[in-house]
């Protein structure tokens, strides 16, 4: 019973990711296209400090901002980085190029695990869910997966693996497309 819960939830998880990561990128799309606007127009705002004793705040340049994109993602994926989600969300254009919309690919997911119980654990969740799973004795596992491309699926299926990876404690590492 709690194997099925756990299925529903990241099939539910996946769906919805799925369709939020959709609408993120076509609005993406249409914010690149809406922006053809006099930089005049704009508005700049200057902080002035009249104290010197008070600390300075660190510059914008070490302080990534995240996007509404991205904080959006994460609510998805509370187990993620926002700098993995935001580097993954840059990759997306390139892979829906490469692998145009119906093309079979085989997804291998490469994650590891403290304890093998743990990495036991991630295939006993992965398997039900379509992934043909190894485990290596030093806790190391290999998920893969074959699905028909469609806008987005690639990085929504990364996101779904590398979020339940986290979940269990474990590192995700990398991942293939083939």
């Amino acid at each position: 019973m709690f194997k099925r819960t756990i299925f529903s939830a990241l099939a539910i998880a996946a769906g919805v990711g799925a369709g939020i990561l959709l609408k993120v990128l076509r609005d993406r799309q249409n914010e690149t296209e809406d922006e053809e606007y006099d930089d005049d127009e704009e508005i700049h705002f200057i902080r002035i400090n009249d104290d010197d004793d008070e600390t300075e705040e660190p510059a914008a340049e070490e302080q990534p901002e995240i996007s509404p994109e991205v904080k959006e993602i994460c609510g998805l994926y509370p187990y993620l980085k926002p700098e993995f989600i935001s580097h993954l969300l840059d990759k997306n254009d390139e892979l829906n190029k490469a692998y145009p919309e119906d093309t079979l690919v085989t997804l291998v997911h490469n994650a590891e695990f403290a304890e093998k119980s743990e990495a036991e654990g991630f295939v006993e969740i992965m398997e039900p869910a379509g992934y043909q799973c190894a485990v290596e004795e030093n806790g190391a596992v290999t998920a893969a997966k074959k699905l028909f491309t469609e806008e987005g699926a690639i990085i929504s299926d990364i996101l779904n693996v590398a979020n339940q990876t986290a979940a269990l404690k474990g590192t995700y590492k990398d991942y293939q497309v083939q």
